[in-house]
């Protein structure tokens, strides 16, 4: 789905990591990849940019932590860096989409995100990163305004968080 040569932000995500999507995003050499340029690049220097580019991407490449049978989908952050583009920022947006996270309604949605997602997250920020996590945002998507923007690729497999 991604055209060659795109420029792709490529989510944290465990989802990712696992089916392979994240290396192949950031090391095939098909596409350029921001996640490799950002990390080069200096916080406190060119921090305003470092936002820019994760902001707006042509391409974002992400997961979810809940989907309603409704179709509702809904992301948690701590940051909240990962929801900018997803709502309104980059061109166009691919959420890989485990089966285990389809969920009955909006509430249960929410109660995976704190009761499962969170303690894991946690658990995964402060190994990789020395500080804990949080779900201090949270964003739900019930209809993208513009057509073909959003893609949901549903995975029949149990992926991820």
């Amino acid at each position: 789905m991604l055209p060659v040569g795109a420029e792709v932000y490529n989510n944290t995500s465990r989802t990712l990591e696992t089916t392979g999507i994240a290396e192949d995003i950031e090391r095939s050499g098909l596409y350029q990849p921001l996640r490799p340029r950002l990390y080069q690049m200096d916080r406190e220097m060119q921090g305003r940019e470092m936002r820019q580019l994760s902001a707006s991407p042509d391409w974002v490449v992400g997961s979810v932590h809940a989907l309603t049978e409704e179709g509702a989908l809904l992301i948690a952050s701590a940051s909240g860096s990962q929801i900018g583009p997803i709502v309104f920022g980059a061109g166009h947006v691919i959420l890989v989409v485990g089966a285990q996270k389809i969920v009955p309604d909006f509430d249960t949605g929410l109660r995976r995100i704190y009761e499962y997602c969170f303690p894991l997250e946690d658990h995964r920020a402060r190994q990789a990163y020395g500080i804990p996590s949080g779900v201090n945002n949270v964003l739900i998507i019930n209809k993208a305004v513009l057509p073909g923007r959003i893609t949901a690729i549903l995975v029949n497999e149990a992926l991820g968080f």
